[in-house]
């Protein structure tokens, strides 16, 4: 049988027979025109000649079919099917077992179609091929590589995959939120309800995958009156209410590199994320990094919920702060440490011998991801070294000291968010977390004005807070980082 053209271009512009740039996550005149861009970049599938096979061969291919099930690796998932095609009741075997393993209560699984639909859908979003302005792979994590394969072995990572790249597909094309979106991400949370209530499925590393999966959906949302979305303060009463609080497997280990800064984050400012000094050093401390500048001051703001609750508890009883101030002062010399080496190596990195080595497509892929990657992980550090720094200075802490390096690391959010902007919107989205840090640690006014520039620039991308609303954010996370009244006790858990 003939087979049909294989080009790259997406099926917009194969209807309209027009020329397509054939880019990811959309083509230019997708994105000109406002309209979804589905399949730009992908090799059509080729038709091929149906060959036939005698009984016995036709049970043999059944029977590998069968036992390959849905644990197909991404590899498998992206690739063409083979070229025997297997008989139809076979292929219906993996939802067959998806339904075994699901609760009783659960909805019914995602057509195997409309699986595999999904699945291609996901991977476009995380190949690294794909522009680092809209890649959902560098910036949450090398776990999201592992989810095509566990597609169809748990609902609610299903639902929650199929809401992510649809709000995905609607924000790299600049439109708003449709209704589409919001129905899915609405069913994927109704799926994670029932997964939550049962016992076994809530402890599962796949449902764990979904929380996070959801917290990433979040992003694409829209506006929200919930200062918090409630996602990181799952995954934590999730992780609680095991027996081993740390990860279980390798997908587990490469999630919780993602998992922990948002939780961590999170947990600063929302006091019902309730952990044990013991349980936040187990979240942070990974075996990829923790002999590494970024593992090791990671390690440092896991110090910051307990310290921040004893400095907040002393000023308020007025008791003797020494002790806790001390404390802060050994965590804040550290992170200076570990961030003195952060930006020697965002500034002094040398790609030069790996550059040569790589092929002329990779090379592209080095300097670019490489180069981001430092810039990230050097903004991150700023920020964390500001939490302590506010900490310090509501302690009456070497005041001179603390806020000269205050006003300094501010300026040095400022010149990152400048030179970041070629990566706006997702790839620079954690700018937002740096800038606010910045913007609640210095005083000097129009240090606080120029950096709330910035701060509406990275919201406005994301359409996460009106201006206004925005500003008093701020103004509590100031107040809150210097010890002030938590968001918990001041009732600024959700807007009014």
């Amino acid at each position: 049988m003939p087979g049909v053209p294989t080009g790259r271009a997406c099926d917009a512009c194969r209807k309209q027979k027009k020329k397509c740039d054939e880019k990811q996550p959309s083509c230019a005149r997708c994105l000109r025109l406002k309209i979804p861009c589905v399949g730009s970049g992908q090799l059509r599938f080729k038709f091929q000649e149906e060959k036939y096979y005698s009984t016995r061969a036709k049970k043999q291919q059944a029977l590998v079919w069968s036992t390959s099930g849905s644990d197909s690796s991404l590899s498998q998932a992206s690739s063409p099917p083979s070229t025997v095609t297997p008989p139809a009741k076979q292929r219906k075997a993996p939802v067959a077992r998806y339904n075994a393993r699901g609760p009783p209560e659960s909805p019914q699984p995602v057509p195997g179609n409309e699986l595999s639909s999904m699945a291609s859908a996901f991977i476009a979003t995380i190949k690294r091929t794909t522009d680092l302005r809209y890649n959902l792979w560098w910036s949450f994590g090398l776990w999201l590589e592992d989810v095509p394969r566990r597609l169809g072995t748990n609902e609610a990572l299903d639902r929650a995959v199929d809401a992510l790249t649809t709000a995905h597909a609607g924000f790299s094309c600049n439109q708003a939120v449709s209704m589409e979106t919001l129905s899915k991400y609405s069913q994927a949370l109704r799926t994670l309800s029932v997964y939550l209530d049962d016992r076994v499925h809530a402890q599962a590393s796949s449902t764990l995958g979904a929380v996070m999966i959801l917290l990433m959906c979040q992003m694409f949302m829209g506006p929200s009156s919930r200062m918090f979305s409630g996602h990181a303060e799952g995954a934590a009463q999730i992780l609680k209410a095991r027996k081993d609080f740390g990860p279980r497997d390798l997908f587990e280990a490469k999630l919780f590199l993602s998992l922990r800064g948002s939780v961590l984050f999170e947990g600063i400012f929302n006091e019902r994320i309730d952990l044990t000094p013991e349980e936040w050093d187990t979240l942070v401390r990974s075996d990829y990094d923790s002999s590494t500048p970024d593992g090791q001051i990671l390690a440092c703001l896991a110090k910051a919920p307990s310290l921040m609750r004893r400095g907040r508890k002393a000023l308020c009883t007025g008791a003797d702060t020494v002790d806790v101030r001390d404390e802060v002062w050994t965590v804040y010399q550290e992170c200076k440490m570990n961030l003195s080496v952060l930006k020697h190596r965002s500034v002094e990195n040398d790609f030069s011998e790996m550059y040569n080595a790589a092929s002329p497509s990779g090379r592209k892929f080095i300097i670019e991801f490489g180069f981001a990657h430092f810039q990230r992980s050097y903004g991150i550090g700023l920020a964390c070294t500001l939490v302590f720094n506010c900490i310090l200075t509501a302690l009456d802490a070497h005041d001179g000291a603390t806020k000269f390096d205050a006003d300094y690391l501010s300026e040095e959010i400022l010149d990152l968010a400048k030179r970041s902007v070629i990566w706006r919107p997702i790839g620079a989205g954690y700018l937002m977390i740096c800038v606010s840090a910045a913007w609640a640690a210095t005083s000097d006014e129009s240090l606080q004005r120029r950096l709330l520039v910035h701060a509406k620039e990275f919201n406005n991308d994301f359409r996460i807070r009106d201006s206004l609303v925005l500003e008093k954010e701020m103004q509590w996370t100031k107040e809150h980082l210097c010890l002030g009244r938590s968001f918990a006790h001041s009732g600024l858990l959700e807007y009014q």
